[in-house]
């Protein structure tokens, strides 16, 4: 086999690890940011004293759930068997272990909707088999609703743990860049050409030094709702152009992919209503004079009118009678989480809507330049942005 084959397959085996480490279907070696020895002593306590439990793992979308269970199941080197096939006997099976049967973990994804949608009788039968005796079974749910132990009802409450685990994404950048230098990264386990792997992962340091890359970084950390599964996708475009004459990533395989993601966030900008501009300058002001992340639309309607009503006395102007009606501000508040300018961070169904805490998926440069930029915007709008900016 020459040369140039080598290379090939080489560069072939390096883009499908990379592209199944992307879309999730493999188990990162090292899980950053994540506190894994909770869940391994539950485990443990199930494959050596024979315990059976329940445990519930809550946390946001792309914060790491299923990699984190499957990287649990993997420690424990067991059988892996799918779910997919339904038996009228499988509760009594169940039931007629002993201590010394093999431990047995059930993994229910997406849980909430398992327990909203399946029988009482069934979900009550899953969790009275778990709190037995009878056999080692743990169940292991995993969710995105942090108020999922309401939707259950009091009989199943009774045979829970309430044993649950908070799982969140990386709280900084730091975390966040070590996630993604940990996924780009080749060793000797995935290919045989050690040269290679080398010079694979010395081109990865360089391009987290340069500039543009971190600021791509920096850019999806900030403002994408869901940063790392977006991030993801950008490196998925750049794996997949590796090839026998570009062996290697670099900055220019991103470049893109940037200028794609910023050029859409920016139509979305220029088409936005003096009102929900109005209403992203009252967020920002929020931020800087309250040092808040968080915030509901009676907040920032508050911060809006005050500064009108401030504006009005301090010019004699009597622009306060064009103050933007509640019902008005609060669809164009909706108008702007539509468009994933604003994201909920409260999923409290009885929440009422104008009560519900948000946060911005936008810089405070992304506002400043859509004012700047719109000729349509009213001197006080702009007069507004160099007062943030003196807070």
């Amino acid at each position: 086999m020459n040369f140039q084959s080598c290379l090939e397959e080489t560069v072939t085996k390096t883009r499908q690890v990379l592209k199944e480490r992307l879309t999730d279907r493999s188990v990162p070696d090292v899980l950053v940011g994540l506190e894994e020895q909770e869940v391994l002593n539950y485990m443990n306590r199930t494959v050596s004293l024979g315990e059976s439990n329940t445990c519930i793992l809550i946390g946001p979308s792309g914060c790491g759930k299923t990699a984190f269970v499957r990287y649990q199941i993997g420690l424990q080197l067991g059988q892996h068997i799918k779910g997919f096939r339904s038996d009228g006997d499988v509760f009594n099976l169940l039931k007629s272990g002993s201590s010394n049967t093999k431990p047995i973990f059930i993994i229910i994804y997406n849980f909430d909707a398992f327990a909203k949608n399946c029988s009482q009788l069934f979900v009550y039968n899953i969790f009275n088999i778990a709190t037995s005796k009878n056999c080692p079974i743990s169940v292991i749910g995993v969710t995105r609703k942090a108020n999922v132990f309401n939707e259950l009802a009091q009989n199943i409450l009774s045979r829970n743990s309430y044993c649950h685990i908070d799982i969140d994404r990386p709280c900084n950048i730091e975390n966040f860049t070590e996630i993604i230098k940990n996924c780009l990264m080749i060793d000797e386990t995935i290919v045989d050409d050690t040269e290679y792997c080398q010079e694979f992962n010395e081109k990865i340091e360089e391009l987290f030094d340069d500039e543009s890359f971190y600021n791509l970084i920096s850019q999806t950390f900030n403002f994408s709702p869901d940063f790392i599964r977006s991030f993801y996708k950008i490196c998925f475009d750049a794996v997949c152009k590796l090839t026998v004459d570009s062996p290697f990533l670099s900055p220019e395989d991103f470049s893109i992919s940037t200028l794609q993601d910023c050029g859409s966030i920016d139509i979305v900008l220029k088409g936005l209503t003096q009102n929900q501009l109005w209403l992203l300058l009252a967020i920002n002001s929020l931020d800087m004079r309250l040092q808040t992340k968080t915030f509901n639309f009676t907040m920032v309607y508050e911060e809006y009118k005050n500064y009108m009503k401030s504006y009005a006395r301090e010019s004699g102007s009597t622009y306060r009678m064009k103050i933007c009606k509640e019902h008005v501000a609060l669809a164009e508040f909706e108008f702007l989480e539509s468009r994933k300018i604003l994201q909920c961070v409260d999923e409290s169904k009885f929440q009422q809507k104008q009560y519900r805490m948000m946060r911005l998926l936008l810089l405070p440069e992304q506002i400043t330049d859509a004012i700047n930029g719109n000729e349509k915007c009213p001197v006080m709008m702009k007069e507004w942005v160099d007062r943030v900016y003196a807070l």
